[in-house]
């Protein structure tokens, strides 16, 4: 049995409990004094890694006593989450250097008991093998009457300049500069119509391009207060009118809840060479700017040697830091893909379904099923009665989409042709009425409700899974990221 140390330090108001575990790896936990928690108030719990031989895949992970709130504060490049009881800590490839440093929010509520326990665990991959190590758990208590500490708010803000390289190409540079933001984040741009989109600086985004929208996905948003992205983009006619006026919007969240933030543009379109005359400019003002220039040359040449061994050392890394943003962007632009099939074919079906009254023979079939939808409206409000308006939705939630038209049809009409006598809701969604049944918090309910109604023979046109982030439609993947949830078959 491998034996631990703990050893304790007092420093003013906090204490300092390390771990001495195997292989030269040591844990220290910086937490409160006495280490009690005072109830409504929040308390930053820092934690460093001495690695040691750790490379690669590792993770930390804490568990939290019943009453207690974690939030991540400083991750070191890792996705945090806290879920059951559990805070944790992964990286897919482990900074390099020697002392990792994270640390994490902890605030006990009302509910936290007076006594408890942090119980941690440090695993990691060594010669393809997994090990894992507890550390030693820390006894806590929770005590009331405490000031409430206010939350501050997440706010980001989001400003865009382009620059024209030559021609019909231009580079697009998004800097967002926040607060408070962690987490999920997703920063959408609509491009010009037969725009194509590259990336240029990711900042550790997954970024992709469905049809004229182009993405930056972040499943933890970078720490530092300015994050700034960029791509280029290109088309074989003039889009320098139709870039000036474009749109996009910067979503994230606070507090479970999603906020979205317009991206601020209009500033004039500068020209590469306009920017290359005026650096020349300032160049001839000074009489050693060759001098100048030659110690840059050669501090270059001297950068490009250190890079290149840098390179050859993170190859691996990046090479899979590559599959990975890439595996990830081809099942978003296959999920893209596949639900517009499936809406076309649901758009498809519902038109055709529609009967052609026999009085109306003489008629257009246009004629026909204008009258048809037309009357089926007011079936419709005949069946419901007066207009109830819902309750606003929280949160993630998932439904399944059996239908979709161009105008709305009544009950009758859905007990008629699919045999579905359940109830249903009605959306407007980009220019179609769709029809959807059941909402769910866990995404397994709703994609088992899909297969429900393909056993049952309703003849729906491919019945399939939609989620929504307080009540605005979003795709399955976001959802599921937000929400850390596992997608099933």
């Amino acid at each position: 049995m491998v034996k631990q140390l703990i050893v304790l330090f007092n420093l003013l108001s906090f204490i300092i409990v390390t771990a001495l575990l195997p292989a030269d790896i040591r844990v220290d936990t910086k937490i409160p004094e006495d280490a009690t928690f005072v109830m409504d108030s929040t308390y930053i719990i820092e934690v460093d890694i001495t690695k040691g031989p750790i490379f690669g895949f590792a993770k930390y992970q804490q568990n939290i006593p019943d009453g207690y709130i974690a939030q991540p504060v400083e991750t070191s490049e890792a996705s945090f989450t806290f879920a059951d009881g559990k805070i944790k800590f992964i990286w897919m490839a482990i900074p390099e250097q020697e002392i990792v440093k994270i640390s994490y929010a902890l605030t006990a509520t009302q509910d936290a008991k007076p006594e408890g326990f942090l119980a941690g665990k440090l695993s990691y991959i060594e010669d393809n093998e997994r090990k894992s190590y507890d550390i030693p758990q820390i006894a806590i208590k929770a005590v009331s009457d405490a000031p409430v500490v206010a939350k501050i708010p997440a706010v980001a803000e989001v400003s865009r300049s382009v620059t024209n390289l030559g021609g019909n190409e231009y580079q697009v540079d998004l800097k967002i500069v926040k607060s408070g933001v962690e987490g999920f984040g997703k920063l959408e741009e609509y491009l010009p119509e037969g725009a194509e989109a590259a990336v240029k600086v990711n900042d550790k985004a997954v970024f992709s391009q469905v049809d004229n929208k182009a993405k930056f996905v972040w499943m933890a948003v970078p720490n530092p207060e300015e994050v700034v992205v960029s791509y280029t983009v290109k088309s074989e006619t003039d889009i320098e009118t139709a870039l000036s006026a474009m749109e996009g919007n910067f979503s994230f969240l606070d507090d479970n809840e999603t906020k979205t933030v317009a991206v601020l543009g209009g500033a004039p379109i500068a020209s590469e060479a306009v920017v290359a005359v005026d650096e020349a400019e300032e160049n001839t003002e000074s009489s050693t700017a060759s001098v100048v220039e030659e110690i840059v040359e050669e501090t270059v040449e001297d950068a490009e040697e250190v890079a290149t061994v840098v390179e050859t050392e993170t190859e691996s890394t990046d090479a899979l830091n590559d599959v990975i943003a890439e595996k990830v962007k081809e099942a978003n632009e296959a999920a893209d893909e596949e639900s517009e099939e499936i809406a076309d074919a649901v758009e498809e079906k519902v038109e055709t379904v529609v009967p052609e009254p026999k009085e109306a023979v003489t008629q257009s079939k246009e004629e026909v099923v204008e009258r048809v939808e037309e009357k089926a409206s007011e079936e419709l409000v005949a069946d419901n009665g007066s207009t109830k308006i819902p309750n606003p939705e929280t949160g993630v939630s998932y439904k399944v989409q059996i239908a979709a038209g161009k105008k709305v049809v009544s009950n009758e009409f859905i007990k008629k042709v699919y045999n579905f006598r359940e109830q249903f809701g009605i959306e407007n969604h980009e220019g179609w009425v769709k029809y959807t049944t059941g909402s769910f918090d866990v995404y397994k309910g709703a994609r088992d409700k899909r297969e429900a109604l393909v056993s049952a023979g309703h003849n729906f046109p491919g019945p399939f899974v939609t989620a929504y982030n307080s009540g605005q439609r979003i795709t399955v993947q976001e959802a599921l990221m937000i929400s850390n949830q596992k997608w099933f078959k």
